[in-house]
């Protein structure tokens, strides 16, 4: 299975954990580090979400898959059933919206999300994408998970305490074992 995943909108990722938050965890008592620390916040979700598939601040959405299945996956997630709508192309400019638990059903509890098409439609062949789902998904910056936010203040004070390029001495694993730890449960793993 052949997919493409295009952000169409970025959360506030102050709402999902706060500078002062970050600084707290840190013991950092002054402010002329905050944009340093805002974008190593930044850099920590982008992380996270690229390790777990999730992502964290709800947004919307566009998958655009290469053929026609039957049974597919949605590949990120959490996935919100209000805002979802799934496309077929019918032909070099239109698409056609399928209608849910008539034309297909959608297993959101699921990980990953699965959608089972009841009549698989018939598509115009000569497209490079013949599907499109329109979603909304990720954790909305008021739900997401404690052990996430912990995992993004981990990631965080690691890359704010080890800032040089180079390392001498001993290393450790520490703070990979502890965000693998945090991150495993909520990993979506989908196959393409």
């Amino acid at each position: 299975m052949r997919y493409t995943v295009t952000d169409a909108s970025a959360p506030v990722y102050s709402d999902v954990v706060s500078t002062a938050d970050l600084k707290a965890f840190l013991r950092v008592e002054h402010s002329e580090e905050d944009t340093l620390i805002e974008a190593m916040r930044e850099a920590a979700i982008l992380h996270i979400e690229n390790v777990t598939n999730l992502r964290i601040g709800d947004r919307s959405v566009s998958i655009t898959y290469e053929d026609v299945y039957s049974k597919f996956e949605i590949p990120v997630g959490p996935v919100d059933v209000t805002g979802f709508t799934l496309l077929y192309r019918t032909d070099a400019s239109s698409m056609i919206t399928m209608v849910k638990d008539t034309d297909y059903y959608l297993d959101h509890l699921r990980k990953p999300a699965q959608v089972s098409l009841i009549n698989v439609p018939n598509v115009y062949d000569y497209s490079f994408y013949k599907m499109q789902v329109v979603a909304t998904v990720g954790y909305t910056e008021a739900t997401v998970p404690e052990a996430i936010v912990h995992a993004i203040k981990l990631l965080v004070a690691h890359m704010y305490e080890l800032r040089q390029p180079e390392v001498i001495g001993t290393i450790t694993t520490q703070v990979k074992i502890g965000l693998d730890a945090l991150l495993n449960p909520y990993r979506i793993v989908s196959f393409r």
